[in-house]
This record gives C-alpha cells, structure tokens and sequence, in this order.
C-alpha cells in the first residue's frame, strides 16, 4: 500500500469514526469534534486509536466496513469487553449490519466461545440496538426452531461436508467420547445450520474468536472451512489484521501462522 502522511492518516481514521457514528446513516457527526474529544480523554492512546487502529487498520481496502464491524464485535464479545461492544453494536449497525444478523453473531457464539459471554454479549447488543432505535427495549426475538435428532444429525453432515472439504488428513478431531454426537448436533446442525446469518459470516465469526481465544488447531480448521464458504485469503489476513488492534500483536501473529500454513497447502 502507498505510504501515508500523518495527516492522511488521521484524515482517515476520523472518517472511520464517523461512519461508526453514523455518518453516512444521516447522523450529524462533527468528526473534528469527535477525535478531539478522542484525544482529551485518551492522551496518546487516543491519538493511536484514531492513526492507527482507524487510520491505518479499519482504512485498509481489503475488507469492508460491515465485515470488519462483525469480527470486531466477535473479538468484543469473547473479550467481554461490554462498553466498547455496546459502541461497536451501533457502528455495525451503521456499517450495515442488521440486528438479526448481530444476535446471530451472539448465537453463534454460544458454541464457539461458550454461553456465559453470549449471554453478555446478547444482552448488551439489545440493549445497544434499542437505544440506537430509541426504545426501552427491543421486542422478543423468536426462539428457535424445536428439532428431533434425526433433522438435527442431517443437516450436521451437511454443514460437515463443506467444512471439511480440502482439510488435511487427520484434522482437529479429538476423542470426546458418548458425547461427540450430542456436540456436533448442536454446533454444527443447530448453530451453522440456522438461516440467519450466511455460513461465510459465520467462518468469519468463529475465525475471529478462535484466533482471539489463542486455539490454533481448531483455527486451521476453520480456516480451511471459511476458504470453502467463500471468504478469500486476503479477507482472512484482514482478520488477522483486524485482531492486532483488538487483541494485540502476540495473538495476531499465531494467528498469521496458522494462516500462512493454510495457504501453503492451496
């Protein structure tokens, strides 16, 4: 990529900001105001929040705003870090999201990074949403479909089939006894069966939280699986990206690592 001015920089990250405000959703954002207060607050993390977690990371061309803002909510909630989850909510929004499509990032997590934070996550994503809608709170989403096993073991091996096309022999897999069928029936022909959110959206959502979580052998996996839903190479090396100004630099490069291993074999 070209290099930059610190000025272009900063230009940048305070239009990042204020798209996540709302900016282009016809929200009056005095974006001057906005990073200014950023810094008054913050000192020089402030101004590294706007230059380079904005400026320099949200900016990048290979990723848009709307899957950027679904991973950073996924990195949020397993981080349950519920304050900025609760900005990051109305900024998906902002960047297109829907409200179902965020629930649904809550409800893939319950698999993934386990109920207590989706929990968390789903209570402070309502209550986000609500207030950007201007409304106590939001009316009750329906429950899910009830189904038998037979339904449930089906789709499974569906789901299964495209994950575990092109993986290496071996895989992740690991011995967990009389309850193997009970978790895959759950995670694979309940969570990644349900409509609601595109299964590309959701191998980003579990790359993002397994990288975010530190777990590289599930992570290969599930990036071999995300290739076959359709995100693209590049896109997961913006996740990657994406994860150094969430979680940190130590996290995004193992997470490199296994990506770079991923695509070594394609």
């Amino acid at each position: 990529m070209a290099r930059k001015t610190q000025a272009e920089r900063r230009a940048a990250g305070k239009d990042v900001q204020r798209t996540l405000r709302g900016g282009d959703a016809g929200v009056e954002v005095d974006a001057d105001a906005v990073a200014a207060a950023t810094e008054a607050r913050l000192g020089p993390l402030g101004s590294f929040v706007l230059d380079f977690a904005l400026g320099d990371i949200w900016s990048r061309p290979g990723l848009s705003r709307r899957d950027r803002s679904l991973i950073v909510i996924t990195i949020l909630t397993t981080l349950n870090q519920l304050t900025q989850l609760r900005s990051h909510v109305q900024g998906g929004i902002h960047h297109g999201l829907t409200p179902t499509e965020i629930e649904e990032v809550m409800v893939q997590l319950g698999g993934y990074a386990g109920f207590p934070r989706a929990i968390d996550g789903m209570t402070t994503a309502r209550a986000a949403i609500a207030e950007l809608q201007g409304v106590a709170e939001l009316p009750p989403s329906p429950p899910a479909e009830p189904r038998d096993d037979d339904q449930r073991s089906a789709d499974a091996r569906e789901v299964m089939g495209r994950l575990s096309a092109n993986q290496p022999p071996g895989g992740p897999g690991v011995d967990m006894g009389s309850f193997a069928a009970t978790a895959g029936r759950f995670a694979f022909g309940e969570l990644w069966a349900r409509p609601q959110l595109a299964r590309r959206d959701r191998s980003l959502v579990v790359c993002a939280t397994l990288t975010t979580q530190d777990k590289p052998t599930e992570l290969r996996f599930h990036l071999q699986g995300a290739l076959n839903h359709g995100v693209t190479a590049a896109e997961l090396e913006e996740l990657m990206i994406t994860v150094v100004g969430y979680v940190g630099f130590p996290t995004a490069v193992e997470g490199f690592r296994a990506l770079r291993e991923i695509e070594a074999r394609q």
